[in-house]
């Protein structure tokens, strides 16, 4: 058990370094498990779409193919549900697993460093940065819909958001 100890984040002023040693390895794992399979990442994102016939004809400066609105999501029961294309992929799943392999070694160092503004304000960021993703995937692109598995990412965002930006003073002199 000492040994464990000596490896934590000191805790002598509050319990955040041990929260942002958690959360970093949690994603740091979510990471690794991204680059394995892409049945956890279904979990959160899943939503079905079909294509988008409303986007503009192609013209020689527009290609409906590349607009981010290229697909819309599919109703369970549409005339088009059987053409619906998930859109976990695996490059998807390699794009977000990096992303969150970054953002769990900085709150990694984070949680040992907390006096550090810069380190600190890059951990805010990565809550930030999360908490947008998975609003704007919600809200705007209907890739997910809340529910059981999406409640821990949406929690450690905004939750980390709110008790860092609290604590700042208390740990960044």
């Amino acid at each position: 058990m000492d040994q464990l100890k000596a490896f934590l984040p000191s805790g002598e002023k509050g319990y955040l370094p041990y929260y942002l040693f958690v959360v970093s390895i949690v994603a740091m794992g979510n990471a690794l498990q991204n680059l394995a399979t892409l049945h956890f990442t279904r979990r959160i994102y899943n939503g079905k779409f079909v294509p988008n016939h409303a986007l503009p004809a192609a013209t020689e400066k527009y290609n409906p193919e590349d607009s981010t609105a290229v697909l819309k999501p599919a109703s369970a029961t549409g005339k088009n549900a059987e053409k619906a294309k998930d859109q976990v992929t695996p490059l998807a799943a390699r794009v977000f697993g990096t992303y969150t392999f970054m953002a769990g070694i900085i709150r990694f160092y984070a949680c040992y460093r907390l006096d550090d503004p810069a380190l600190y304000q890059l951990a805010i960021w990565t809550h930030v940065i999360a908490g947008v993703h998975f609003t704007s995937e919600m809200l705007v692109y209907k890739t997910i819909k809340f529910s059981g598995p999406q409640g821990f990412p949406f929690a450690a965002a905004y939750g980390g958001t709110i008790w860092m930006l609290l604590q700042y003073g208390h740990y960044v002199q």
